[in-house]
C-alpha cells in the first residue's frame, strides 16, 4: 500500500476498506469499457473488416497496410490539417482569447449590457448543433442576413458565403458556439484574483496591458491550462455542427477528421481503415493532453 513513502491512496479514504472498495468498482468499470473499445478499435485497425459485403463476416488480418494508406493517399493528412486548422483558429484563438477578454471586461460589471451579452453567449452553447447549423446556414446564404445588411447595401453582388468561405463560416459558428464555456471558466478564475494584488500592481505603475501579462495570468495560469485542454480536444474531436452545416464540403474544404472517419466507415464502408483513422486520432489526442498536462505541472 506504500509506494516511495507516500500512500498511493487518497488521504480521506484510506483507513476505511469497504468505502475504498465500493468507491474502487465504478472507476474499475470505466477503465474496463475504456480499454475495451479502444482494443476493439487497435485490433481492427489491423484488419480489411467492412460494413457490408463478403469483408463485413470474413475479415482477415492485413498487417500495417492501413497505416500504410493513411500516409500514402488523398485524405487523411489533408483532414488532419484542415482539423488543426479548425482547432486552432475556432478553439484556441477564438473561444479562448474571447472568453478571456470579455470575462476580463464584464468582470465587476453588473447591468443590462453585461445580462445582454451573457445571455447571448449562453444562447450560443444551449442551442441544439442541428438548429444552430440552420440558423448559420441561413445568415450566410445568399439571401442570408450578411447579404442583406452588409453586402447588398454597399453595391456589391450577393455572396454564398458557405460555398466561397466555407472554413472561415465554420470556425465562426464554432467560435460563437463554444465561448460561453471560456467565458463562465475565466470568470470563475478572476474572481478568484486578489484586488489587493492588482492594486498593488496598480499603485507601483503597471498599466493595464502590464497588469494582465505579469500579474493575472500567472495566477489563473492552471484554470487557462485546464480550459485549454477540454477545448483542444473538443474541438478536435467535433461533429455534428460541422457536418449539419457543410457535410464536409464543398469538396473536402471543411472535411475535418471525424467527418473523413465517418464517410470512410459508414459511407464507403471501410471499417478496418476507419479503426485505424480513430486510433491515429486517439494518439494526437493523448499527445496534446500530455503536452497540456505538463505546462499544469507545478515546477518542483
Amino acid at each position: 500500500m506504500q509506494k516511495s513513502g507516500k500512500s498511493w491512496v487518497s488521504p480521506w479514504l484510506s483507513g476505511s476498506v469497504p468505502v475504498l472498495i465500493v468507491a474502487a468498482i465504478p472507476a474499475l468499470i470505466f477503465v474496463g469499457v475504456l480499454l475495451y473499445f479502444t482494443g476493439w478499435a487497435l485490433m481492427f485497425s489491423f484488419t480489411n473488416l467492412e460494413l457490408y459485403g463478403r469483408k463485413a463476416t470474413e475479415w482477415s488480418f492485413v498487417g500495417l497496410d492501413n497505416y500504410e494508406r493513411l500516409f500514402t493517399r488523398r485524405g487523411f493528412l489533408e483532414s488532419l490539417w484542415t482539423t488543426l486548422n479548425f482547432t486552432f483558429f475556432s478553439a484556441i484563438i477564438g473561444q479562448s482569447i474571447l472568453g478571456f477578454t470579455l470575462a476580463a471586461v464584464l468582470r465587476n460589471r453588473y447591468g443590462g449590457v453585461r445580462s445582454v451579452l451573457e445571455v447571448s453567449l449562453m444562447l450560443g452553447w444551449l442551442l441544439p448543433d442541428i438548429v444552430a447549423a440552420f440558423l448559420w446556414s441561413a445568415t450566410t446564404s445568399k439571401t442570408g442576413l450578411v447579404n442583406q445588411l452588409i453586402v447588398i447595401p454597399l453595391g456589391m453582388e450577393p455572396v454564398n458565403f458557405l460555398n466561397d468561405y466555407a472554413l472561415p463560416v465554420v470556425i465562426l459558428a464554432n467560435i460563437w458556439k463554444g465561448t460561453a464555456w471560456s467565458y463562465l471558466l475565466y470568470s470563475a478564475a478572476l474572481d478568484n484574483v486578489s484586488k489587493e494584488v492588482v492594486e498593488a500592481a496598480k499603485v507601483d505603475g503597471a498599466n493595464a496591458w502590464q497588469r494582465t501579462r505579469r500579474v493575472i495570468l500567472p495566477i489563473i495560469k492552471p484554470h487557462i491550462g485546464t480550459n485549454l485542454l477540454f477545448i483542444t480536444i473538443w474541438t478536435f474531436t467535433y461533429f455534428p455542427l460541422i457536418y449539419a452545416l457543410t457535410g464536409g464540403g464543398p469538396g473536402s474544404k471543411t472535411e475535418v477528421l471525424s467527418i473523413f472517419l465517418y464517410k470512410q466507415s459508414f459511407g464507403i464502408g471501410k471499417l478496418g481503415y476507419g479503426s485505424a483513422i480513430s486510433v491515429a486520432m486517439l494518439v494526437i489526442v493523448g499527445v496534446m493532453s500530455l503536452f497540456y498536462l505538463r505546462l499544469l505541472k507545478e515546477p518542483e
